[in-house]
């Protein structure tokens, strides 16, 4: 039998375990009604902001897919004025390019070939969209007008700047004489290199855009010329040569004895230069007459 003083104590002690157990289940009930408040309180609020999102979307889908619509109109507006600028343009060339057509290529290539280019896309666009437009004949009458230019600029060209070449080089640059030594290269400039480059960009024009290769003529009888005054002025020479008593040597190309370990006989001075003028004379003779007869 249990003394009633421990009885008595064991009853006070499961009273206050009965009594934390009930304060602790009164906490979690009370912990769980806030959180059941909160819950519904972050739940109305996610509603509402899901209601406001609809809203906003529904007021923001119009408006965007209206801005896009107008950024596709300025798009097409921009491509169409881009566009009318082009072809305006074309209207505008004749007057652009007249005053630089008239006053010819001389000393102003590139910007005349530049012109030139601006006119022949002119003529293809107004042949392709426009075959009745009066701009088509300016526009034609201006690149004839152009091309007669370059090809009087290269006719003038090649006039002005075409040379005979003297007997003696003519002479220096035959010569295949062992015994002779080229103290110093011996040029032979047919044109300069600037007129060189610029003949060369006319005559690639006129082939290209011009469709017409009678510059070649041009430069045919041309060079063809100096070509004859050459051969003329050989014969001249060597008509003086086998008048004089003695046959001057070329300045360019000075005669000197090799030493050799064979010791080869001493020429004649001046006998291989008499030896190749009698050579070519005799050849000239043969092409263009005695020498004694006309030019």
């Amino acid at each position: 039998m249990i003394p009633p003083q421990e009885a008595s104590a064991r009853r006070r002690e499961i009273e206050d375990k009965l009594k934390q157990e009930e304060e602790t289940l009164s906490f979690i009930r009370d912990s769980l009604e806030k959180s059941d408040q909160l819950t519904k309180n972050m739940v109305s609020i996610l509603s509402s902001f899901e209601s406001r999102l609809m809203k906003l979307e529904n007021s923001i889908i119009p408006v965007h897919k209206q801005t896009e619509n107008l950024q596709r109109l300025q798009e097409n507006v921009e491509k169409t004025l881009s566009c009318l600028d082009h072809v305006i343009s074309y209207y505008h060339v004749a007057t652009d390019t007249e005053k630089i057509i008239r006053e010819g290529p001389t000393g102003r290539l590139e910007e005349y070939l530049g012109s030139m280019a601006k006119i022949q896309k002119a003529v293809e666009y107004f042949q392709d969209n426009s075959p009745d437009s009066p701009e088509l004949n300016k526009v034609k009458l201006l690149f004839e007008r152009g091309k007669e230019s370059l090809e009087s600029e290269f006719r003038s060209l090649m006039t002005r700047h075409s040379k005979i070449v003297s007997p003696v080089l003519i002479l220096d640059l035959i010569s295949g004489d062992d015994e002779l030594e080229v103290q110093e290269d011996v040029a032979l400039e047919h044109l300069p290199e600037s007129v060189l480059q610029d003949v060369v960009r006319i005559s690639r024009w006129l082939v290209e855009y011009g469709r017409n290769q009678d510059f070649m003529n041009v430069y045919y009888q041309i060079r063809s010329s100096q070509l004859d005054r050459s051969i003329k002025g050989l014969k001249e020479h060597f008509r003086k040569s086998s008048s004089s008593s003695g046959v001057p040597y070329s300045p360019a190309i000075p005669n000197k004895r090799k030493d050799t370990p064979t010791k080869k006989p001493v020429k004649r001075p001046g006998h291989e230069h008499d030896f190749r003028v009698k050579h070519l004379s005799e050849a000239l003779n043969d092409k263009h007459g005695p020498l004694a007869g006309r030019d």
